[in-house]
């Protein structure tokens, strides 16, 4: 069986986390601890064990009385266990953003969304075989998940533990992406818009707006101005110097931007086979779907700044 693990950060913050089934083997929640009612941050992925790590979690804590659930985005590994830990907790208030409620709507209550992918894959040059196990793979984490009661937008506030948080929109990562900072000690929740060691998957989506990975240095140049004094992430490790790794993924992305150029120069015509030239052939079937997906963002990206052409659907050549 799993297990979850809990560690005090300090501050009141308490990180809980939960294995995931890839990879990137695991996610973070946080428990902030308040006296009247704590606040969970994110809820997980959906599995079969996900409400026992839950209950042994909260038994870690202290079996605290649970005020607010609040999600950061709507992807699986934070929002999908949201349902059954609401269920557990009851607590008062359950917490999203107001434009990435409505994406997960979407996302997790239309019979067509992965019909709609699977076409989206194929036009992008992904093999038929390849595009039909990754879909199934997706649809094992379709679950419906808890329904906020409190829809959040751009600079409301939050208080969590005992200190009120001002709520941002973050895009790139998700469009809806929000992340929460705190109005006196600086301290940031920020989901997966900032992480350690890694970048976070930046991808354009069949549902996705336009230029996620333009929306996304944006946010990054906004976490410079914003400088907070601690980031505590979805995955890795905490992130003392925000303003420092932001400039680091802009780097990242820089050099991605050049390899994609690259590729289609070296005769790479689909995101497909750009993402074979850029990441080769070593990658999940998970990870391949997330690679080409960011693929399709950086070409999305090259086009916005004249580097790039989408001669036809699905077909690109170097400008």
């Amino acid at each position: 069986m799993s297990s979850v693990t809990v560690t005090d950060l300090g501050g009141g913050v308490h990180r809980v986390t939960h294995p995931l089934p890839w990879a990137l083997n695991h996610v973070h929640c946080y428990a902030v601890a308040s006296s009247d009612g704590w606040a969970l941050v994110d809820a997980g992925l959906a599995t079969s064990e996900a409400e026992s790590l839950w209950r042994d979690a909260l038994e870690q804590l202290g079996r605290p009385r649970i005020r607010t659930v609040l999600i950061t985005h709507y992807h699986p590994d934070h929002i999908t266990g949201g349902a059954g830990l609401v269920a557990l907790v009851e607590p008062d208030e359950v917490l999203e953003g107001a434009y990435d409620a409505a994406l997960a709507a979407r996302v997790y209550t239309d019979p067509d969304d992965l019909a709609k992918l699977e076409d989206y894959l194929l036009a992008s040059g992904m093999p038929p075989e390849l595009a039909s196990d990754s879909v199934e793979d997706e649809g094992e984490y379709i679950v419906e998940p808890a329904e906020p009661t409190r829809l959040l937008e751009e600079g409301d506030l939050v208080e969590l533990g005992d200190e009120e948080f001002r709520v941002l929109h973050l895009p790139g990562h998700a469009d809806g992406h929000v992340a929460l900072i705190g109005e006196r000690t600086g301290r940031m929740f920020g989901g997966d818009v900032l992480l350690h060691g890694i970048t976070p998957n930046v991808g354009l989506w069949h549902d996705t707006l336009p230029d996620p990975l333009g929306r996304y240095l944006d946010t990054l140049r906004r976490i410079r101005e914003l400088a907070p004094s601690v980031v505590y992430p979805g995955h890795r490790r905490v992130i003392d110097d925000g303003p420092a790794r932001a400039a680091e993924i802009v780097e990242h992305h820089a050099t991605r931007l050049d390899e994609h150029e690259a590729a289609l120069r070296g005769g790479a015509v689909t995101p497909y086979e750009c993402v074979q030239r850029v990441w080769g052939d070593g990658l999940g079937l998970h990870e391949r779907r997330f690679a080409l997906v960011e693929s399709l963002s950086h070409l999305a990206r090259l086009g916005v700044l004249g580097r790039a052409v989408e001669s036809e659907p699905g077909r690109w050549r170097a400008a």
